[in-house]
């Protein structure tokens, strides 16, 4: 079993280095974060200070994959988070294009609704609980490579594979923090989004790592609320809905809370101006037809809580025939970030830990090469194209908001088929469910959007698609409603 260093102790962080634990490796976690986590959910919300994960009080809400996962590979996690009061909801059963009781097999689209800061604390437990030892405080500076290179008995030619030619990669073998050296057969970045990664590779002579990046991205304005009666209102309201220039999300959670999250542009400047007023922000809500029952809580966030400059990003450590680095793995948002408009981020973190867990499996860290070209092409087969498909949403949900504002329809062949699914959605059972799993990443969900009759049905919607703009106000009429 090797000794292993997880960097970050997020929930990325956290369910990687359980799967990793419960394999038998000696897994160190380090976060730079200070605080430990309260002992119960009202003081994770109101107390616990997480500079690190400026999400911690946004829309937070886990896809039904994950869950299906979590079950699967960390039931103790799960466990953890039930009994802290996360809320099992089912992403199928609150929308208004369900007709009649849940199916059998609906189980597929459950997932646990609750607020970050709850399912942060039950995974800190969770991982104390197993023996992990989280170290908070320490910052990591850098990394430590070694002195000789890579080096390994079948580099000689026992491996059976040509490796002559070229420049072994950089051998990774621990990092560099405030408290001093910490070596490791492993490391795992799990810092998310804001990873020095890059730079830590070039300060070590690894140069030619890049990022793909989108250009522009969203802004997210969320508040908190709790019902007087700890349940939540009763409403056909569905859980996410797109206008031209805003998009809505109403999320329930835990003990009685829910959020609600408008969505626009990273480039408004002029929603970006006024939704940071409560009032505006409470007027924008209003433009969208029976979401008002949502404001009625009380609130729990004073001010409407903004997070901005979000794009898709991914970095091109896997994209290369052989390793750029070894001793070294991206997890995560470390190595692809996707928008949260889509809320696959935890869903992809955990996957990508199972796909780092097997490689260990198979390969170990006595060959550092092997094991970092194996889990690369795994990332490669399994996530990449769940990338890719984000990117398809972030790049034509943009373009959309673009003509919204211009007062003009968007027409593109690909985004008029993906609206008029979601459409169909909103009056056939069947067409919901196959487009809840393809949202939630379910399997077999390519194959039920492939259904002759289901692709027929779309196809016949599009043109009621291309003609119309998304209901709703128009962009003078949203800026009059909100003080424009």
């Amino acid at each position: 079993m090797s000794k292993i260093l997880v960097l970050g102790a997020a929930l990325g962080g956290l369910q990687t280095a359980l799967l990793l634990a419960g394999d038998g490796h000696r897994v160190t976690v380090l976060e730079r974060d200070a605080h430990r986590a309260p002992a119960d959910a009202e003081s994770a919300w109101s107390r616990w200070r997480r500079p690190g994960i400026p999400q911690m009080q946004q829309t937070h809400l886990p896809l039904a994959r994950w869950l299906q996962l979590a079950e699967a590979h960390l039931p103790e996690l799960v466990g953890r988070m039930t009994a802290a009061g996360a809320v099992r909801m089912n992403v199928v059963a609150p929308e208004p294009g369900l007709r009649g009781s849940l199916r059998a097999g609906d189980e597929r689209f459950d997932t646990l609704a609750a607020r970050r800061s709850l399912l942060e604390a039950a995974a800190t437990e969770a991982a104390e609980a197993a023996g992990i030892d989280i170290r908070r405080g320490v910052a990591c500076r850098g990394l430590h490579r070694s002195s000789r290179g890579l080096h390994s008995s079948r580099d000689a030619g026992a491996s059976g594979r040509a490796r002559s030619g070229r420049q072994c990669p950089v051998h990774v073998t621990g990092v560099e923090t405030n408290e001093g050296t910490r070596t490791a057969d492993l490391v795992v970045d799990c810092t998310g989004r804001r990873s020095q990664l890059p730079s830590w590779l070039r300060d070590i002579g690894v140069r030619e790592v890049g990022e793909e990046r989108g250009r522009r991205g969203f802004v997210y304005y969320s508040r908190y609320f709790r019902s007087a009666d700890g349940a939540l209102p009763t409403s056909t309201f569905p859980l996410v809905v797109e206008h031209g220039s805003l998009g809505l999300l109403r999320i329930p959670a835990d003990h009685g809370s829910y959020s609600v999250c408008l969505v626009s542009r990273g480039d408004d400047l002029q929603l970006r101006h006024l939704l940071r007023r409560e009032a505006a922000w409470s007027a924008a809500v209003r433009q969208f037809p029976g979401a008002e029952l949502w404001l009625d809580g009380h609130p729990l966030t004073d001010g409407v809580r903004i997070m901005a400059g979000l794009s898709d990003r991914k970095r091109n450590l896997y994209d290369t025939e052989h390793p750029l680095v070894t001793g070294l793995v991206a997890v995560g948002d470390s190595w692809a970030f996707t928008v949260p408009t889509v809320g696959r981020g935890l869903t992809m973190s955990l996957q990508h830990g199972l796909v780092l867990r097997d490689a260990l499996r198979r390969t170990g860290t006595g060959e550092p090469e092997d094991l970092v070209a194996e889990f690369g092409r795994a990332t490669d087969d399994s996530l990449a194209p769940v990338y890719r498909r984000t990117t398809f949403y972030t790049h034509h949900r943009l373009a959309e908001m673009d003509a919204h504002a211009a007062g003009l329809p968007y027409r593109d062949p690909d985004w008029s088929r993906s609206r008029a699914l979601v459409r169909l959605a909103q009056r056939d059972p069947d067409a919901l469910r196959a487009e809840r799993a393809a949202a939630h990443l379910l399997p077999g969900a390519r194959e039920e959007l492939r259904a002759p009759a289901l692709a027929d049905a779309v196809a016949r919607l599009v043109p009621e698609v291309e003609q119309d703009l998304p209901p709703g106000p128009s962009r003078a009429e949203l800026l009059a409603a909100i003080g424009g």
